[in-house]
């Protein structure tokens, strides 16, 4: 079974760096528990500092669309996706390929190498935010039926960081990575709601919202009443909000520092009961208190 949009909410999506190909990796799993795991008519110069160094910012872009493809790319995939010369992105990967961020099989399609497991490593020893998730799915909810997730705010999206899945046969997976938007996700609205509302007008701006279902929140003014909402009830809701079939309730984690996270129980909709929701909501605030807690923060509204 899979948790995927359909083909009108993906073209909606397209040119959203976030989706479609990261939407679709949300899916239906089998089986078990795993382990947590300038002005018009003057010429505007701008400096690198304003946009970055070319070569390198066309290097990441490389690794970005690697990492979020559903099938290995090929160079000529690579180029195409950039908009740039064969040639460069051939010096770019090679380059990339050199220094082990990139694999090249025999077939010429390129994979992410050790080299960023590595630094992801480095990474999450530096943050005690998935060693804590992980200790309180272990001693909360050991053996819990839904899949629990994890993720931070980046920008106007969410970025999972940590998911424990769950024992259901059919469960919501989630890949650690996964951007998705933060206003049609639990835990990005359970972020968003510790914000005060300056914070959130100026965050999204006048940029439309992405609509990834039927179901999701279409403006600024809508999403900010929802987020009163969620203030009131200490949890958040994504009903069918970002893929169709599939429902999550979420809490902000506040930590030392004053960082902010968002967790998340995740389900399939269709065997979940309402009369669970409130139930469900309920858990997910005491593992958000908890996580708090484990990282000398306090719960948000505290």
């Amino acid at each position: 079974m899979g948790l995927v949009p359909g083909r009108a909410v993906r073209e909606r999506l397209r040119g959203h760096r976030g989706d479609p190909a990261r939407v679709c990796q949300l899916h239906a799993v089998r089986g078990g528990s795993a382990p947590v795991r300038g002005g018009a008519g003057r010429a505007v110069v701008a400096r690198a500092s304003d946009v970055g160094v070319p070569s390198v910012v066309r290097a990441v872009r490389i690794l970005e669309s690697v990492g979020r493809a559903a099938r290995p790319p090929s160079l000529g995939e690579l180029a195409r996706e950039l908009g740039i010369p064969k040639s460069t992105a051939h010096d770019l990967v090679t380059t990339l390929v050199r220094e082990r961020l990139l694999t090249r099989s025999a077939d010429g399609r390129f994979r992410l190498g050790l080299k960023v497991l590595e630094l992801y490593r480095a990474y999450d020893a530096a943050s005690d935010l998935s060693g804590a998730f992980a200790e309180a799915c272990q001693e909360l909810v050991p053996h819990h039926e839904e899949t629990l997730v994890l993720s931070v705010l980046d920008g106007r999206e969410v970025v999972y960081v940590a998911c424990r899945n769950g024992t259901q046969p059919i469960a919501v997976n989630y890949r650690i990575g996964l951007r998705l938007p933060a206003h049609t996700t639990a835990t990005g609205k359970a972020i968003l709601s510790t914000l005060a509302e300056d914070e959130v007008r100026a965050l999204f701006g006048d940029a439309p919202l992405l609509r990834p279902t039927r179901h999701s929140i279409a403006t600024l003014e809508s999403l900010l009443r929802e987020l009163e909402r969620t203030r009131a009830r200490g949890y958040s809701v994504d009903d069918e909000e970002t893929v169709e079939g599939m429902c999550c309730f979420g809490a902000p984690v506040v930590a030392s520092g004053g960082r902010r996270a968002g967790v998340a129980f995740s389900m399939v909709k269709a065997r979940t009961k309402p009369a669970r929701f409130r139930e469900l909501g309920r858990q997910i605030q005491r593992i958000a208190s908890a996580l708090s807690e484990r990282l000398g923060g306090t719960r948000a509204g505290d």
